[in-house]
């Protein structure tokens, strides 16, 4: 989900009512057709028994750039004229099945993005939306730069054959490496949003081009390269797994998360830290962070230092700044996590075990007491 593009040509009143509960969500029912006009039907359904689903993981791509679909509803049942980015239209034209309706759900279509109170609660309901879907639809959009080449590869390498697998060297030509770089450089590959998506699913499929193929399968290319040390690191939602989020505190958890996603693009800066949330929900664990669009950048990574600060060392928040932020609203010890860090003293991989750093009553005759005053977000150690 990337509910944060916000170009004119997507300023444009929603079609459908607020929702009833806190526990509703809408539903895109995409119907069936061959041509190039899409016509859907917005479902309200609750979540705790909502119909069979799939959740589509993809990238909105230039908000400037937008194609109209037809969404009929209750109060339009002619269907009213809604514009979406031409990538998330070129996913539903791929999606759309020829003789059937295909059920949905899709940020751009199921959110209203204009109303903020929604946007702020549905954000909390997404590790339950896309851990709920019977699929998630991962869309990484058309073929290009010699991707079948890459994705035969990776496909072929999740083959349970093990003498077909074992037998798998280094990749011999310069294109399948190109490929390969190529295909993991994909837009998809890079936004915060799809790692929650991506790792919350039961089941996963992938769509590059005309290629459909299991996520699986691309996890399992991740484990081969880091057998091989072939390729580089992968981006964050390839490595990635339930078990390595769940064994740790959630303010360790969070924090980690958010180094080794420094690299990852949010349009909204505020996502680089709500776009994460969903992880936390989704293993009963929680941060004193509720998603509040209408807050500035600067309070919500304010908010998140602190409320990391009550679960984690407060040094390892501290080490995690880099300084020299070109937003002088940040204060100078919250992390600006708008740009990757050069470097951490932490690394980007640090594990440090919780009994092997100093603590405050490890220094005889000292305390260490963390306090925020206000209306300042000033730190004071004492």
């Amino acid at each position: 989900m990337d509910p944060s593009h916000h170009g004119a040509s997507l300023s444009q009143e929603y079609p459908a009512p607020s929702l009833p509960t806190s526990r509703h969500i809408r539903l895109v029912s995409l119907l069936p057709g061959d041509n190039d006009t899409i016509i859907c039907e917005l479902i309200t359904a609750d979540l705790d028994s909502a119909p069979h689903y799939e959740a589509l993981s993809y990238t909105w791509g230039n908000p400037l750039d937008c194609r109209s679909v037809y969404i009929k509803t209750m109060e339009f049942g002619d269907g009213t004229e809604f514009q979406v980015t031409s990538n998330c239209f070129s996913a539903l034209r791929c999606l759309r099945l020829a003789d059937r309706p295909r059920i949905l759900w899709i940020d751009a279509v199921s959110i209203d993005q204009h109303n903020f109170p929604e946007r702020n609660h549905q954000v909390t309901l997404m590790s339950q939306i896309y851990s709920g879907a019977a699929e998630v639809i991962i869309y990484l959009g058309g073929s290009e730069n010699n991707c079948d080449s890459a994705i035969e590869f990776i496909v072929e390498l999740d083959n349970p054959d093990l003498e077909t697998t074992t037998s798998l060297s280094y990749p011999k030509s310069e294109p399948l490496l190109l490929a390969l770089k190529s295909f993991f450089s994909r837009p998809w590959f890079s936004r915060v949003w799809v790692i929650q998506e991506a790792t919350l699913s039961n089941k996963a499929t992938v769509y590059c081009g005309d290629k459909v193929f299991p996520w699986s399968a691309v996890k399992s290319f991740h484990q081969w390269n880091a057998s091989q040390k072939w390729l580089g690191r992968l981006p964050f939602v390839v490595t990635s797994s339930r078990a390595s989020l769940t064994k740790s505190r959630p303010g360790k958890t969070m924090l980690k998360a958010l180094i080794e996603t420094g690299h990852c693009a949010a349009t909204d800066p505020r996502d680089k830290v709500y776009g994460l949330l969903p992880l936390l929900h989704a293993f009963d664990q929680e941060l004193e962070i509720t998603p509040q669009y209408e807050d500035s950048v600067a309070k919500v990574y304010t908010d998140c230092a602190a409320a990391l600060m009550t679960q984690e060392r407060f040094e390892l928040v501290l080490c995690a700044v880099q300084g020299g932020s070109d937003h002088d609203d940040l204060p100078s010890w919250v992390p600006d996590w708008r740009h990757e860090p050069k470097r951490t003293i932490l690394g980007k991989n640090y594990d440090i075990p919780s009994d092997s750093a100093w603590a405050s009553n490890d220094v005889s005759g000292y305390s260490m007491r963390l306090t925020l005053s206000t209306p300042e977000p000033v730190l004071h150690m004492a």
